[in-house]
């Protein structure tokens, strides 16, 4: 078994590194292990996510801003350039939500409330009835003089 030797700089004192078999030194190793190794990529991954959530919060804030009829690239740029405090103060000083018109499809009447009976108006007058021949009672077309079943005139 061997020991490191200890050199001293100043009142520290150091120990000496010496090389091992498979590479590096006994001090300080230079191949990462699996544990250094997934614990960067799990710091890597967090970091993504916390930056994908970011990116999707200022999205949220410019579809709310144009929403409420505010400048939806001015507050998307606070929050990209100051973060949760540009969120914050975006929650603090957003306008109440702007309620749409109520428009009529295009042209139909508008909505008018029933007259004061409860009863819908009438839709207007009656079509005329279809005229039938006298002596067979069959239906004659518009304009006839004379039946085309019974052959009698109109």
């Amino acid at each position: 078994m061997r020991t490191a030797s200890i050199r001293r700089v100043g009142p520290f004192k150091y120990p000496q590194p010496h090389p091992r078999p498979e590479g590096g030194s006994v001090v300080f190793a230079t191949s990462p292990g699996a544990f250094q190794v997934f614990f960067e990529g799990a710091i890597c991954a967090l970091l993504v996510v916390i930056w994908v959530i970011f990116l999707l919060i200022a999205i949220w804030v410019y579809r709310d801003a144009e929403s409420r009829g505010m400048s939806g690239v001015l507050w998307l740029i606070v929050v990209l350039l100051f973060g949760l405090i540009g969120l914050i103060i975006y929650l603090v000083v957003r306008k109440d939500r702007v309620q749409p018109m109520m428009t009529q499809p295009y042209g139909q009447p508008p909505w008018q409330p029933p007259p004061a009976g409860g009863m819908p108006p009438p839709a207007g007058p009656a079509p005329p009835a279809q005229m039938t021949c006298r002596n067979c009672g069959s239906p004659l077309a518009p304009g006839a003089t004379f039946c085309g079943k019974c052959g009698a005139k109109v």
